[in-house]
C-alpha cells in the first residue's frame, strides 16, 4: 500500500524550487532542542507531560507555529498538563532519537507535527507499547490506513486529520466575495491529494458566491523559495488580473504576499493559513483559515484511559478545529456578514457538495 508523501519527503525528492533566504522557515535540518532533551518544561506544571516534535522552527509563521500554538492553548485549558519545549528542526535521521528521549522521560503524549516521522517512529512506538504503556503517540495529518499500515501496533497511537473540504471552502467564499476581477490564485507546495482537495473546495465555493470565478493554480512550488511565490503571483496579477490568493506552500506563501502588497494591498488580497495573521504586519491578509489540531481532545482521552487503537480525531468546523480567523478592516461589514452566513452553510454541508468538489478535482 502506497504511503502518503510528506512535506519533508517532498523536500528530499527535490520537488521544490531553489531554496532561498527563506529556507530557514521550514527547518530542513538542524539538531533537536537541548532544552527539550533535558526535560525543561514550560511554566505550566502538572501531573501529565506532553511534547511536540516538528521538522521546522516553532515560530515559522505557518505549519510549525500552527501546531505549537494549538498545543499551548490546549495546555492552558488543561491544568494537569505540563508542556515540554518542542524539539524543533528535527531531521529524519534524528526523529527516532527525539521520540525515544521523550519516552525515556515518561512523557504521556508525544506529538508528531505531520506524517514526516511515520517511518522513523515505528520501532519506538512498538517498543513503548510494551515497556512504557503510559506513553502515547499522536500524529497529525496522518492516515492510519495508509501511513501506518506497516506498524506492529496502534494500541498507543492516534492521528488527527483536518476536514480539508471545509478549510478550502472557507477560503473560497472569502476569495469569491472579495475578488473584483473574478480571478483567484492558489499555490501548493506539491501535487499531493490533500492539496488538490483544498484547491478544488476553494474554487467550488468561490464559484458558488461569485458565478464564473476562474482559478489559477500551481501545485509544484515547493515549500521554501519565497521568490518563486513572488514571481508567480506577480505573473498572475499581470497576465490574468488575479487579485486574491490562498496558499498551501509555507515560505512560498510569504513571497505571494510580497507580490500582492507590491500590486496594492488595498486591492490585492491574501487569505492566510493555518494561523491567524491578520494585522499591520501583513497588510494584504484579509482573513485566515485556521486549524486547531485538537490536542485537547487527545489529552482528555489520555486522562480518561480511552486513548489509542489508531483512532482518528477529525478537526472540523463542528468541533472548532477549522474556522476563519479575524477579518481585516478591508473586508466591508456587509461582506463579512455574507461570509459568516456562507460559513454556516459550509458547516452544515449545504453550500458545496462532495460531488462538486470531486468534479473539479478530476480536472486537475
Amino acid at each position: 500500500m502506497t504511503k502518503s508523501i510528506s512535506r519533508r519527503c517532498a523536500l528530499k525528492l527535490g520537488f521544490i524550487g531553489t531554496a532561498g533566504a527563506m529556507a530557514s522557515l521550514v527547518g530542513c535540518g538542524g539538531s533537536s532542542n537541548d532544552a527539550a532533551a533535558s526535560g525543561d518544561a514550560s511554566t505550566t506544571q502538572g501531573s501529565y507531560k506532553v511534547a511536540l516534535v516538528i521538522s521546522g522552527p516553532k515560530n515559522d509563521g505557518g505549519w510549525g507555529q500552527g501546531h505549537y500554538e494549538s498545543l499551548k492553548a490546549a495546555v492552558e485549558s488543561h491544568p494537569n498538563w505540563e508542556m515540554l519545549e518542542p524539539k524543533e528542526n528535527t531531521a529524519d535521521a534524528d526523529a527516532a532519537t527525539a521520540a525515544q528521549s521523550y519516552v525515556d522521560l515518561g512523557v504521556n503524549l508525544i506529538i508528531a507535527a505531520g506524517n514526516e516521522f511515520v517511518s522513523a517512529w515505528g520501532d519506538v512506538v512498538a517498543e513503548a507499547a510494551d515497556a512504557n504503556p503510559n506513553v502515547k503517540f499522536l500524529m497529525t495529518n496522518t492516515d492510519p490506513d495508509t501511513d501506518l499500515a506497516d506498524y506492529e501496533t496502534l494500541d498507543n497511537l492516534e492521528t488527527v486529520q483536518v476536514n480539508l473540504a471545509q478549510t478550502g471552502a472557507l477560503a473560497g467564499i472569502a476569495a469569491g466575495l472579495m475578488t473584483a476581477s473574478g480571478h483567484i490564485g492558489f499555490i501548493g507546495g506539491m501535487r499531493l491529494p490533500t492539496t488538490l482537495t483544498k484547491y478544488a473546495a476553494y474554487l467550488a465555493a468561490a464559484q458558488k458566491v461569485r458565478r464564473g470565478t476562474e482559478g489559477h493554480y500551481n501545485f509544484e512550488a515547493g515549500f521554501t523559495d519565497a521568490s518563486f511565490g513572488s514571481k508567480l503571483t506577480e505573473q498572475w496579477i499581470n497576465t490574468n488580473d488575479v487579485d486574491v490568493m490562498w496558499g498551501d506552500a509555507s515560505a512560498v506563501d510569504n513571497g505571494a504576499r510580497q507580490a500582492l502588497e507590491a500590486a496594492g494591498a488595498d486591492t490585492h488580497f491574501d487569505i492566510a493559513q493555518p494561523i491567524d495573521i491578520v494585522g499591520d504586519d501583513n497588510p494584504c491578509v484579509i482573513t485566515s483559515t485556521v486549524t486547531d489540531w485538537m490536542f485537547g481532545t487527545a489529552m482528555d482521552e489520555v486522562e480518561s484511559g480511552s486513548f489509542g487503537g489508531g483512532k482518528v480525531i477529525e478537526a472540523n468546523m463542528g468541533n472548532g478545529g477549522v474556522y476563519l480567523g479575524k477579518f481585516s478592516d478591508k473586508v466591508p461589514a456587509d461582506v463579512q456578514a455574507k461570509i459568516t452566513d456562507c460559513a454556516e452553510q459550509i458547516k452544515d454541508g449545504s453550500l458545496v457538495s462532495d460531488d462538486e468538489i470531486s468534479a473539479i478535482k478530476a480536472t486537475l
